[in-house]
């Protein structure tokens, strides 16, 4: 028999939990073994440990844990969770975001072919093909222009992504294809199929994103965040709220956002939109049906006064009111990426001091002594997150610098 507050949710790190069991919620909890940790059990009623990116394998698991367990709804906020929580949905007739749309925002290719085929959305079209070998690449180029992005088709956090210069710049973004889907050796992309890449048109510009909800169709943009790129890798190494933007250019970002929603078929929960302010307007770069990272829900929980986190987990649970509208600012807050040099960790300092300062949101750090640190080539070789809050953007972001700053993480050569 289904139980109405009991709900199934398939990976993330462990304060998603605690977030369902603020909101009354029995979990039962879909994690890799390697990722669940024994402190978990008391937050859960039942644990299934899996490898849940292989469907073949979790659906015969997710029946039994659903005949046992009669969970109501499915919820992942990992990216590498949409899509067997949309397979879920399909199985057991939960509602939720189905399967078919799940997938048009894990596959950049597949995004993009929804886009072309919905003209009605008002959208600027953006050109792509597959990678089919070099010579695609050289065709690509000249037909569409130089530069242009070649990037894989799934993944997340920048990963892969390369900017193709002029055409003899084919030659080396082929061998990094190659290169990636014989294996990088990164050990964060195991739970991604690296194996299509797509070009892109490159389209020249800032970039933002709106985090967005969306109440069974009716979409409201909770915030309009500005990304601060390394320019070298493409990597965000800031985030800030409200983006430094003129009203007006700000509201067509958020619309362009509730129209590329509509377009896609979405209609229930959390997405986090990434939008190119291009020479012509706003473009949609790509998207995900999930939260965004870079501490990017504590820092809308303090500015704007809700957690899309347990929005999306309290949503499909009946736990949530719609919001009438977009929500009221107070101040701002930005997000700065942690860093160090590559080798070992020995020891860190400072990071008691700014967890205790009264401007710190949050700090997610995500090594200790001991671990490994990678060179810095993209936003997953990154070591954590600390945001901080400021009375405007400009002061936010630099107390968010400053504060990265402050904490010192010593590593030796490996």
């Amino acid at each position: 028999m289904t139980r109405p507050n009991r709900i199934l949710l398939v990976g993330g790190p462990g304060y998603q939990l605690q977030k369902a069991k603020d909101l009354g919620l029995d979990v039962v909890y879909v994690q890799t073994e390697q990722d669940f940790s024994p402190e978990y059990r008391d937050l859960v009623d039942d644990v299934v440990l899996t490898d849940y990116t292989d469907w073949p394998t979790l659906r015969p698991l997710v029946e039994k844990a659903y005949e046992k367990w009669g969970f109501t709804a499915a919820v992942s906020l990992t990216e590498p969770g949409l899509d067997p929580v949309a397979r879920v949905n399909d199985l057991l007739g939960l509602g939720g975001t189905p399967y078919e749309v799940s997938h048009r925002f894990t596959d950049k290719w597949l995004m993009r072919r929804r886009l072309a085929e919905t003209p009605s959305s008002g959208l600027r079209p953006v050109a792509a093909e597959l990678v089919d070998g070099q010579d695609s690449l050289v065709r690509f180029g000249e037909t569409h222009g130089y530069p242009f992005v070649v990037k894989p088709t799934g993944g997340t956090a920048s990963f892969g992504v390369t900017v193709v210069q002029d055409r003899a710049g084919t030659e080396p973004a082929w061998h990094h294809v190659q290169h990636l889907r014989d294996g990088s050796g990164h050990p964060l992309i195991g739970a991604y199929e690296i194996d299509r890449f797509v070009m892109e048109e490159y389209v020249e510009g800032p970039l933002y994103s709106a985090e967005a909800f969306s109440f069974g169709g009716r979409h409201v943009v909770l915030a309009v965040t500005e990304a601060i790129t390394e320019k070298r890798n493409h990597v965000h190494v800031g985030h800030a709220i409200p983006a430094r933007l003129a009203t007006d250019v700000e509201e067509a970002v958020a619309d362009t956002a509730v129209r590329f929603l509509d377009a896609m078929g979405f209609r229930d929960g959390s997405t986090h939109t990434e939008i190119i302010l291009g020479p012509d307007g706003p473009v949609i770069c790509e998207s995900q049906n999930r939260v965004g990272g870079a501490l990017l829900t504590d820092m809308i929980q303090d500015v704007y006064g809700h957690d899309p986190m347990s929005m999306a987990i309290g949503w499909p649970m009946g736990l949530v009111e719609p919001l009438p509208d977009r929500p009221e600012r107070r101040g701002a807050a930005a997000s700065w990426l942690l860093l160090a040099d590559e080798g070992r960790v020995e020891r860190i300092e400072g990071l008691d001091e700014i967890r205790a300062a009264p401007d710190t949101v949050a700090v997610d750090l995500w090594v200790g002594p001991g671990d490994q640190v990678r060179p810095f080539a993209g936003q997953w070789d990154g070591l954590g997150h600390i945001a901080v809050r400021g009375p405007d953007t400009d002061t936010a972001v630099a107390r968010a610098r400053a504060a990265a700053g402050r904490l010192r993480i010593h590593t030796r050569p490996a």
